[in-house]
């Protein structure tokens, strides 16, 4: 049965009585029976009013069955999709109690629903997001658009799950009540498997950035990611500086082995493709030009639906420094064994021989082809004594070295050194056995007994050189003594001697001799110890020296600097015997008119510098002047006191002499 209007509306309550009286008129018309005609009129139409009357009854119970049973199957269509639909469904007040739920939802708060009733559905929000459902809660009650939200919920036996809702606002036609229509999805899978994806996800990117090692992902042949230690390895600031990069960045055209970088490339990944992971050393620069050697590390990734490689570079530019250079050494050592000028013997710690170079050979007469492998004690029966055996076991037991001094050998004549050295492992507390190098000291021996020779020879000669400086100085003085205080002495003595008798006596003249006697006293005793210098230091001591030049025997001009910290005691008093000699050299023997004296101290270093403008010389070491120390003896005076010492002289155009001595 269709009541609804020909317009497609639904007709009003009139207009559906009215559509009713006119088929109930239709149908009575076909059914009527007809009225006793004798009948009043006003009978005959009661009686028709209540035959359609009749039809009209009949035709709403009709209807009504219909509706019925049309609500009997709406209401299982309803309960159908209402109740055992798979998601929940709760009817919600403005306050959020639950006024209308289904089993899904029963199912999903753990309880029934005669339970959850009138309940308020906050209860089930876990206590932290409760704030969040009172907002979501509010949004719905003041907005027609849908609300949705994904909270964490608890069940009352303490388990929790996730859950998305969907809610809507609808308004009571009868009363204008609001309520919310609340549409709950269970997200507890969903969530945990997002959650899982983010810690795992949280995880490799902690171990992605985190890694000391550098890292990063390629997709085809471009990086698309790295973390910090790549960074750092390369020496980038920022990640941009890496990313689209091509992984031949930075990688020059040829490696050292020769092969061309990008053949290399390809050579790679198609290892990696056949099998799934490949390991190598690369050779590459850093952004600043900085040459490095890495080990990388490709491993197939997948991550979502996209393969990547996963590149871990190390930096092994020390590791493959000191690998080249074990192989250096390892070299130089096979070299050294080769080329060595001495035997050379490897032991282990039993004492069989591991190697015998060519010098061991010569000094033994045998092959190492016929020696390797053997017992040391069984090559040489002279060396199996019960001593020699517990010299070779206290070396391998407790590592103390062994030398024996001036053994022969009977294949080839001299003496030989024989030093027995423990071999130590990685571990410097195992010792593997001993090294034994053999030594010819036939030529040392003698090269000693001639330098002990020549260093006697030297002695004799300094010796001599002190006994003839101490004889010219004893002369010196006596002569001094002789021919100035004595001469005067005696003067004096005449004077006094050759006064007539009952003459009166000059005192003038007495002192006047005795006055110079005790002046040419005083020069003898400066210039042997000058107290002056200790009492005032050397700079002063030095201008009295040159105070006592008289100036129209030699114009001395005298130049200090530096001076203001007193030196060493024995360095002033070795530099004032210097400068001394050399005036007194100049005086004597350069027939100069002028003469210029420079003392300079800077820092650690002491300049002295003596000039003249005399005859000049030619410099010769063997050359001695015929009194004093000679040149020879200021050398060896000055090397004595660590220094150096500079002559530039010509005949005719003067001396120039420098020293320089440290400071200590």
């Amino acid at each position: 049965m269709n009541n609804s209007h020909p317009d497609g509306h639904l007709p009003s309550a009139h207009e559906a009585l009215r559509a009713l009286r006119e088929r109930a008129e239709r149908r009575r018309q076909l059914i009527t029976r007809a009225t006793d005609e004798a009948a009043p009129d006003a009978m005959q139409r009661l009686v028709q009013e209540l035959q359609t009357h009749q039809i009209e009854l009949e035709m709403q119970y009709e209807e009504l069955l219909v509706a019925q049973a049309e609500a009997e199957a709406a209401r299982t269509e309803y309960v159908n999709l209402y109740d055992f639909a798979p998601v929940g469904y709760l009817t919600l007040d403005e306050h959020g109690v639950i006024i209308q739920l289904n089993l899904s939802a029963a199912q999903q708060l753990g309880s029934v629903r005669q339970r959850l009733l009138r309940r308020r559905f906050s209860l089930f929000v876990a206590e932290g997001q409760r704030p969040e459902f009172i907002k979501f809660l509010t949004a719905i009650l003041n907005s027609d658009k849908r609300q949705t939200c994904e909270l964490r919920f608890v069940r009352e036996d303490g388990t929790f799950f996730y859950s998305q809702l969907e809610g809507s606002r609808v308004i009571s036609p009868v009363d204008d009540t609001v309520s919310c229509l609340v549409a709950l999805l269970d997200t507890t899978a969903r969530h945990t498997a997002t959650e899982a994806l983010a810690i795992s996800e949280a995880r490799f990117r902690q171990l992605f950035d985190l890694s000391p090692d550098a890292v990063v992902l390629v997709r085809g042949m471009q990086i698309v990611d790295c973390n910090a230690a790549a960074m750092q390895l390369l020496g980038a600031t920022a990640k941009r500086e890496l990313i689209d990069q091509n992984i031949s960045f930075l990688v020059p055209e040829f490696q050292p082995g020769g092969g061309r970088s990008a053949d290399l490339i390809q050579q790679n990944y198609a290892i990696l493709r056949r099998q799934g992971s490949h390991r190598f050393e690369w050779y590459r620069y850093t952004l600043q030009q900085k040459p490095i050697w890495v080990e990388v590390v490709l491993t197939y990734i997948t991550v979502g639906a996209e393969v990547l490689v996963y590149a871990v570079w190390r930096d092994i530019t020390a590791q493959r420094a000191a690998r080249e250079q074990l192989r250096a050494e390892k070299e130089l050592s096979e070299n050294l064994l080769a080329n060595s000028v001495d035997g050379i013997v490897a032991l282990d710690y039993e004492g069989r021989v591991t190697a015998w170079n060519r010098e061991a050979e010569l000094y033994s007469g045998l092959r190492e082809a016929d020696v390797r492998g053997q017992l040391i004690f069984t090559i040489f029966p002279n060396l199996d004594t019960p001593e020699q055996r517990y010299q070779f076991e206290q070396v391998v037991r407790t590592g103390e070295r062994v030398v024996y001094r001036s053994i022969p050998f009977s294949a080839r004549s001299g003496y030989y050194d024989a030093y027995i050295v423990p071999l130590r492992g990685e571990q410097q507390n195992e010792i593997n056995g001993v090294l034994v190098v053999i030594r010819d000291i036939t030529e040392r021996n003698r090269l000693i007994e001639e330098t002990t020779r020549l260093r006697l020879s030297q002695q004799q000669e300094v010796l001599s050189a002190i006994l003839t400086t101490e004889e010219a100085e004893r002369k010196r003085i006596a002569e001094a003594l002789h021919n100035g205080v004595g001469q005067l002495l005696y003067a004096t003595k005449l004077h006094l001697a050759n006064q007539p008798s009952g003459t009166s006596r000059r005192p003038s003249e007495v002192h006047a001799l005795l006055d110079e006697a005790i002046r040419m006293t005083r020069t003898i005793s400066f210039e042997l110890t000058p107290g002056i210098l200790e009492d005032f230091g050397l700079a002063y001591a030095l201008e009295e020296l040159v105070r006592r030049i008289p100036h129209r025997s030699l114009a001395v001009h005298l130049h200090l600097a530096g001076l203001e910290e007193p030196l060493p005691r024995l360095l002033e008093v070795a530099v004032y015997r210097i400068v001394q000699e050399l005036l007194n050299n100049i005086i004597k023997h350069a027939q100069a008119q002028e003469a210029f004296i420079h003392l300079v101290r800077e820092d650690d270093k002491l300049a002295v510098s003596v000039e003249d403008n005399g005859q000049g010389f030619e410099v010769d070491l063997s050359y001695t002047p015929q009194q004093g120390i000679g040149l020879p003896g200021l050398r060896n005076r000055v090397g004595l006191l660590g220094g150096t010492l500079l002559i530039n002289s010509r005949p005719g155009l003067g001396t120039i002499i420098s020293i320089e001595l440290p400071v200590k």
